[in-house]
């Protein structure tokens, strides 16, 4: 299933790899992997075999409602509450500074187990300030369930410290190897883009190229 969700995200380019020509994030660092799993919500037959992998890779855990992260994980959550016949919530980055100020909205989550939904785990600090989010509602998270990890050991640190289970149905190193047994990356390249998993900040510095100034 990981290798199979992996060509799919790949296939449909909402995970882009370019160790020749890498990618700006907003933080200034330079990468050879870009993802946006948001395009794969435009294609229906692979957004299914994603829902079924959600469900698959959750099933093992008992849980009340499917609550998705505002905004990428809201139709995620949908689709797989819809499947389940269960009660759906969607929680902000941040409580509202108006109305009710509510930061989770939908089914009400004190008291009950909940499964968050993600759709990409970066270094995990916004995915666990869900998880925090539904506590203080005075619900408990029994996991948060995502499409694709970075495979950042910071993103297992914050997990693993907040006492949460991380679950992912594909991650880093699956998709590169995909890639190239595909052909998609040579011998070279492969070398580059896992060496920029272990060092990110540093990476393109290193390799002619330097990190943007977002100062």
């Amino acid at each position: 299933m990981n290798e199979q969700i992996a060509k799919v995200l790949l296939e449909k380019r909402a995970v882009t790899l370019n160790a020749k020509d890498p990618f700006t994030y907003v933080s200034g660092i330079r990468s050879p992997i870009y993802c946006d799993n948001r395009q794969m919500i435009a294609y229906p037959e692979e957004r299914e075999q994603i829902i079924d992998a959600f469900i698959n890779k959750s099933q093992d855990y008992e849980f009340d409602i499917v609550a998705g992260t505002s905004t990428a994980g809201i139709p995620w959550a949908s689709w797989i509450s819809d499947k389940l016949n269960k009660p759906m919530a969607y929680i902000r980055g941040a409580k509202k500074g108006h109305g009710a100020g509510n930061q989770i909205e939908g089914a009400n989550v004190n008291g009950e187990k909940v499964l968050i939904v993600e759709d990409l785990i970066s270094t995990g600090g916004s995915s666990f300030s869900a998880v925090e989010a539904v506590r203080e509602a005075g619900g408990s998270c029994v996991a948060v369930v995502a499409i694709f990890t970075y495979d950042f050991k910071k993103a297992g640190q914050v997990f693993k410290k907040g006492g949460c289970k991380l679950l992912t149905i594909t991650n880093f190193s699956t998709l590169v190897n995909v890639a190239k047994n595909d052909g998609i990356l040579t011998d070279r390249e492969l070398s580059l883009v896992l060496s920029w998993n272990k060092d990110p900040q540093n990476w393109g510095p290193k390799h002619g190229f330097p990190n943007a100034d977002k100062g």
